[in-house]
């Protein structure tokens, strides 16, 4: 009987959040350089979202970087700070998100315009920043919002500034991870009434899991 070697035998452990994630940016990455098309992309991310073992993404990232699925690649990302990975890539100039009374959720496969109005009523805007590319170094969000959440997952290596107002809302930000001066930023601006803007960062208690629930 022929035993597997070492090399082997580490694709049977169980991934974590971590590891998933690594996977995930390096997925963006291939997307936003055109290794990956959108459903290349948007396939290999729904499944390192559910992979358990590293098995189960090195077959995701075979052909991209061999290297960056083992247990010592995780090791290395934990002790080592990441770099800012958030693509910037050619994008739309204008984008508006329009819900009444309904949520709409963008995350991977779509790019962040330059400038994007959301017009929310009685309605949730969820955005994944963490798997979408940005069509400009820094961006703006205006929000018009009544009675409804605008929800943001973002990224290690992204700055947000919050320049909104509100009338009985709030604004909400958890787990960010200090930003350079030279990340890209997201500038929240525009008006909610009867309504927070929840922005959450990689160090949140619960961070993975809402990924898993909003959007995966």
């Amino acid at each position: 009987m022929i035993e597997p070697s070492p090399e082997d035998r580490h694709l049977d452990m169980r991934v974590g959040d971590m590891d998933r994630t690594r996977v995930a940016e390096l997925l963006d990455e291939a997307y936003a350089d055109g290794r990956l098309d959108r459903e290349e992309h948007d396939e290999r991310a729904a499944s390192a979202i559910t992979a358990r073992t590293f098995g189960d993404l090195a077959v995701l990232t075979r052909d991209l970087d061999p290297a960056a699925v083992s247990p010592r690649a995780s090791a290395s990302s934990a002790m080592v700070p990441a770099t800012s990975r958030v693509p910037v890539v050619a994008g739309p100039p204008d984008d508006r998100i329009v819900t009444i009374m309904g949520d709409v959720t963008r995350g991977a496969g779509h790019t962040l315009a330059a400038r994007t109005e959301i017009v929310s009523g009685l309605g949730d805007v969820k955005l994944d920043l963490t798997s979408m590319s940005l069509a400009a170094h820094d961006v703006v969000i205006e929000i018009r919002s009544v009675m409804g959440d605008i929800k943001i997952m973002v990224p290690e290596g992204m700055r947000v500034i919050d320049q909104t107002g509100r009338f009985l809302g709030d604004s909400k930000f958890d787990g960010l991870v200090p930003s350079g001066p030279d990340d890209p930023t997201v500038t929240l601006t525009g008006f909610l009434a009867l309504g927070d803007v929840k922005v959450y960062g990689p160090e949140h208690v619960s961070f993975a899991k809402k990924l898993r629930k909003w959007f995966g």
